[in-house]
């Protein structure tokens, strides 16, 4: 039942925004009434909590399968981007600025989370990237990881990219382009090119 309740939340979060969703809601989906949820949850900050580190894990465990897959650098990073539009297809919304604005303590811990996963897929995929000709050598890593990481921050941003005139999937699409054009050789562009 505890897994049932967070599938319902991690659904009608996506659909309505974090704010708009009630216990009282996800119990009438369910069919349960509101005193079962308060058998596995404290209240709605705990579950949003179990909810978010459900989400986080799952996505965490397909970059991993991603980075297993002996990819070239380009493919990987086009592949995590592909997993991370699909995975925020489902929302009208924008989940993470809606979390910051409204549960900041809890956007803090993913926030903390995601800067580690990305740190490290990203120091992963730099080091393949130099290893085959495709990243110019002499890359600041630390900087261009911090970089990566602060920019996709931004682009959830509504306010910084209103989705009328930046559509979600286009925008992740022409951030991706632009940074790994920043870092690669003659070689590696060319090879994007192709991907492209």
């Amino acid at each position: 039942m505890k897994d049932k309740i967070i599938q319902k939340s991690e659904e009608l979060h996506f659909k309505y925004g974090i704010k708009n969703v009630t216990m009282d809601q996800i119990a009438t989906e369910l069919g349960i009434s509101k005193k079962t949820i308060y058998q596995y949850f404290t209240g709605k900050d705990e579950l949003v909590a179990k909810t978010v580190d459900h989400i986080f894990e799952r996505i965490q465990s397909e970059i991993d399968k991603i980075c297993l897959m002996k990819l070239n650098p380009y493919q990987e990073l086009f592949s995590v981007k592909e997993l991370i539009k699909k995975s925020l297809s489902r929302s009208e919304t924008s989940p993470h600025y809606q979390l910051k604005k409204y549960y900041p303590e809890i956007a803090k811990s993913l926030e903390n989370k995601k800067f580690e996963t990305v740190m490290e897929c990203l120091e992963h995929n730099i080091d393949k990237g130099i290893k085959h000709g495709y990243y110019k050598e002499n890359l600041d890593k630390e900087f261009i990881k911090r970089m990566y990481f602060s920019n996709t921050l931004a682009l959830g941003n509504p306010e910084l990219f209103p989705p009328e005139l930046f559509p979600k999937q286009k925008l992740m699409d022409m951030f991706l382009t632009m940074f790994l054009e920043g870092i690669s050789t003659k070689k590696g562009r060319k090879k994007l090119k192709e991907l492209l």
